[in-house]
């Protein structure tokens, strides 16, 4: 059996968005959401939640009513029904890499005595993910997750496609992206297909996680649609995720989780 969990990393520090973990979608804050979502994939006691905010933390206790805990850094610890592992201020800042925090949470659990197959990283600013897209990942990480395991979600590229592209030779002169140069002239629906990751699911072997790696060379890939690929970088798609009509979004866990 495949020894798993799963970590939602929220820090309270945002360049594009101000407290963007704590910002709310259809009355949830992101961090809320995703955990929320981590209950269709494993057991409440394998989420983990990452963080160095007292603020995100007392956000998830009220909403999920627990009352008993501790913020003991560099840990990982109860909380309520999940875990929770209270970063340092090295593991926080904005040079911090989520693999760096990946490995801490795995060598604490080392230490715990809680084997460790692979990790699935949900992250807060994906927040939306459909009970079908859940069961899928739950379903594979039982069947197919092992120590070498490489997963990403990613959606296709249309509009903003590399044979579309330019690099900045100097200030008024372009250069055109390399490897598409057969596809310049070619109509939209004409063009290769082109994915980019979306942040909306990643799961890491063991083997990666040591090596400090989010994905492999080769990962295996979980495609999205949207509007189940938004992935909150910057206002314009905080914009985008609040006006997603309800109707859209029937079945998100989080519409029925109340």
């Amino acid at each position: 059996m495949v020894s798993s969990f799963v970590v939602i990393p929220a820090r309270g520090g945002s360049k594009g968005i101000k407290n963007k973990n704590l910002i709310r979608i259809k009355e949830k804050s992101l961090t809320v959401r995703s955990i929320v979502h981590a209950t269709t994939i494993t057991e409440k006691k394998n989420i983990i939640l990452s963080t160095d905010s007292k603020e995100i933390v007392e956000n998830i206790a009220e909403f999920f009513g627990i009352t008993n805990y501790k913020f003991i850094t560099n840990q990982i610890s109860e909380f309520g029904p999940f875990k929770i592992h209270f970063r340092d201020g090295d593991l926080s800042s904005d040079e911090a890499l989520i693999t760096e925090v990946l490995l801490s949470v795995r060598n604490l659990l080392l230490e715990m005595a809680f084997p460790i197959d692979l990790l699935c990283l949900l992250q807060p600013t994906t927040p939306f993910r459909s009970h079908e897209e859940l069961l899928q990942i739950k379903e594979f990480i039982g069947s197919n997750g092992d120590r070498s395991t490489s997963l990403v979600s990613v959606c296709l590229v249309e509009d903003m496609h590399p044979a579309r592209m330019y690099t900045e030779l100097n200030v008024s002169t372009l250069e055109e992206l390399k490897g598409f140069s057969e596809y310049r002239a070619c109509r939209r629906q004409d063009l290769p297909e082109v994915f980019i990751r979306d942040g909306g699911f990643y799961i890491i072997g063991n083997e990666l996680i040591t090596e400090k790696l989010q994905y492999s060379k080769q990962p295996m890939s979980f495609k999205r649609k949207f509007p189940w690929s938004i992935n909150i970088d910057g206002p314009a798609d905080l914009l985008i995720a609040q006006n997603i009509q309800e109707n859209e979004l029937s079945n998100d866990p989080n519409e029925r989780f109340k």
